[in-house]
């Protein structure tokens, strides 16, 4: 035996009774296995709209046929051409400057909000914008107040930073701000605060509702009277079924106190990985401090860029917002035609999901496991609430969350019919 195989063998029988349990930060520790995101679905459902065996109703992911693949091909060969060096080389911390400002513009022209390039950093899908602050201003035991139910992703990336999680309903109004008043009230009287207060208020995940204006106000001004920064994750702000856009928490609040992040990969595709943070500038640079990646690429900032100048993505929205209007009608139109005896809604202005209550005390995983043998697939109601595991009751017992962005309209309708056929089997028809 060589002696690259004497060590070869040393490693294997030293390391061989070693649990990588162990080796694991305490935030690592405290996140279950799998993906990074709770999805409420078996892992059959996935197989099943992998081999494209059933109708995905599971992720909020944009239209396939509507990739503008041709459109970003064309912008980036102008990158390229126009600007190789800066492309291909690292782009610093904040990100490309021309993307920024034109992010900065559109803050200005949409939301009222007077902005420049110093607000903005560009992260790795909104995602990587909600780890990036976290990682900057949360210690291990920090209170975060969030909305209950919401996005499981964003309560998975809490967790590994160590976050304690209070939690206050949501309604179909949004973020329920009587219920946060008492919740900051009680961790004051406690001699507790919260750092940050989280929420969606724009179509939201997974109810779709849409915050009222009286309702953003109180939770911006609730927010600032504790203390406590408000992060707003709006990744779907800019899908608005309505004429006007709602106005954000940001402008609300003159730009003081809200740490805003949005994305591209609701609006064009989830592979770009492009989103940012928009806050104050001193804010900006705190977070700067915590990045260790040197950088997004600054090769897709500047097609992104590109598109943007060229027009083409605000045409690309303008598109798109009609599209998954008329898919939110038609699961609608299917669901009221078919399924009225089980299920209840209220039909979202905006975004990708579509909240739907069981009725009668229908199981959510009896028609879900029905469901998945008619070929359809969606996430159970339990999986958006983040203290569920905690708690003696079931909460989200009633619901399914139903996402429509991805499917057609002819596979909406027929989606429709048959969640119908599960919810009867299930209630034993």
């Amino acid at each position: 035996m060589s002696r690259e195989e004497d060590v070869a063998a040393a490693a294997a029988r030293l390391w061989a009774d070693r649990d990588p349990e162990a080796l694991l930060s305490s935030g690592a520790r405290e996140l279950s296995p799998g993906t990074a995101t709770d999805w409420g679905l078996p892992a059959s459902a996935w197989e099943l709209a992998s081999r494209g065996e059933a109708i995905s109703l599971a992720g909020g992911i944009p239209d396939p046929s509507t990739l503008p693949a041709a459109a970003l091909r064309e912008a980036l060969d102008h990158a390229l051409a126009s600007d190789d060096g800066g492309a291909l080389t690292y782009g610093g911390g904040l990100g490309f400057e021309g993307l920024r400002e034109q992010l900065a513009d559109r803050s200005a022209r949409e939301l009222g909000l007077p902005a420049s390039a110093e607000h903005f950093m560009l992260t790795n899908g909104s995602a990587g914008g909600i780890a990036i602050v976290c990682a900057a201003l949360l210690d291990r035991g920090d209170i975060v107040v969030s909305e209950s139910p919401t996005f499981s992703g964003t309560m998975r990336t809490l967790r590994g930073h160590g976050a304690r999680i209070v939690t206050v309903p949501v309604d179909e109004d949004g973020c329920r701000t009587d219920a946060l008043a008492a919740t900051l009230a009680r961790l004051q009287a406690e001699g507790r605060r919260a750092k940050l207060v989280y929420a969606i208020p724009n179509f939201h995940n997974p109810t779709g509702a849409s915050l009222t204006l009286e309702r953003r106000r109180e939770l911006v001004r609730l927010a600032a009277e504790h203390g406590a920064l408000l992060l707003d994750d709006d990744p779907y702000g800019e899908i608005h079924f309505d004429e006007a856009r709602p106005p954000s928490l940001a402008a609300l609040a003159g730009g003081r106190g809200v740490i805003t992040v949005g994305t591209f990969s609701k609006t064009i595709a989830t592979g770009l990985r492009v989103g940012w943070i928009e806050a104050e500038p001193e804010l900006i640079e705190r977070f700067t401090r915590m990045r260790f990646d040197m950088g997004g690429s600054p090769l897709l900032h500047r097609m992104i860029a590109g598109f943007i100048e060229s027009g083409g993505y605000g045409d690309h929205v303008g598109r798109m917002r009609p599209l998954y209007a008329r898919k939110a009608e038609a699961l609608q139109r299917g669901l009221r035609q078919y399924a009225e005896p089980y299920a209840e809604f209220r039909g979202p202005r905006g975004g990708f999901f579509l909240w739907v209550r069981l009725r009668d005390g229908l199981s959510t995983d009896a028609v879900q496991r029905e469901a998945l043998a008619e070929g359809v697939v969606f996430p159970v109601g339990r999986a958006f609430f983040p203290d569920h595991a905690e708690r003696d009751d079931d909460p989200g017992s009633d619901y399914i969350r139903l996402a429509f962005s991805t499917a057609s309209v002819e596979e909406l309708e027929e989606a429709a019919a048959r969640i119908a056929r599960a919810c009867e089997r299930a209630a034993g028809g």
